[in-house]
């Protein structure tokens, strides 16, 4: 049941209408059918078969991305932003090789990385949406290069860097107002052929159990962490990159046809 409801979820992600999104769902969806043995038709035929998941919580830790020196607040806000809408929670840990050895620059330096404490059920999901708006940031800043190059040029590595900070905080807005709005009024599923509504108070519950799982799992990881890092606001290029962060499309299908964990229903 776990191993169909996980293949459920590649399979909502590659209905989404952003390209580069539905791409990679789709590699991975056919590489794990392979993996079971199974073509796409019987797995939507066990979907159909099924009414809604329930999954036992795991919580897992898990990294994004390459270990770097500086970290890129751009890509930090939005995998905060994303990995806050399905309950995780982000931490900036030093990064060992081979889990053994710290790894250093010549001056001393240890490199750093992001890791995610989530459901283990949220880490498709989390690793495909962070990845596709990444690429998404990167092609509306090579457009604002395009459209205003003497901003670019007079304004150097400020301009670009304050452009997606102002990029990042509004697509984190939107999440958090994306959230907001589910438990407010409640969304539906898709389940293969079916759609299933459910109410505002079915995902404000599983959300808090979901979170509280979460948290207990972080605060054993991590009982000394103090607070997180924060980012400044404003600059050349902010106001731009803000502006284009509000027209990215969230995918919504991707986040209303997901199998959400939702306990009781």
């Amino acid at each position: 049941m776990r191993d169909t409801s996980f293949l459920g979820k590649l399979l909502a992600l590659t209905e989404s209408t952003n390209p580069h999104e539905a791409n990679l769902a789709k590699t991975k969806l056919q590489q794990q059918l392979e993996k079971r043995g199974i073509n796409l038709d019987q797995l939507e035929q066990q979907l159909g078969d099924m009414s809604v998941v329930e999954e036992e919580i795991e919580v897992i830790s898990f990294r994004y991305g390459q270990p770097y020196k500086r970290i890129d607040p751009a890509v930090s806000i939005i995998l905060s932003a994303v990995a806050d809408y399905y309950n995780g929670k982000i931490v900036f840990t030093p990064f060992k090789a081979d889990n053994k050895t710290y790894i250093k620059d010549a001056k001393g330096d240890i490199y750093r990385q992001i890791e995610i404490n989530a459901s283990k059920a949220r880490k498709i999901e989390i690793e495909i949406y962070t990845d596709y708006l990444v690429q998404a940031l990167q092609d509306e800043w090579a457009r604002h290069c395009q459209t205003d190059p003497f901003a670019v040029a007079m304004n150097g590595s400020a301009h670009r860097n304050s452009f997606r900070k102002g990029w990042a905080s509004k697509v984190a807005q939107r999440f958090q107002q994306m959230k907001n709005d589910e438990e407010r009024n409640g969304t539906q599923l898709k389940l293969g052929s079916k759609t299933i509504n459910v109410s505002a108070l079915t995902i404000t519950n599983a959300n808090k159990n979901e979170l509280a799982k979460v948290e207990e799992f972080w605060k054993l990881r991590h009982p000394s962490l103090s607070r997180g890092t924060s980012y400044t606001h404003g600059g050349s290029g902010y106001s731009e990159g803000s502006a284009a962060g509000g027209q990215v499309g969230l995918s919504r299908q991707m986040s209303s046809n997901s199998q959400r964990q939702l306990s009781g229903y």
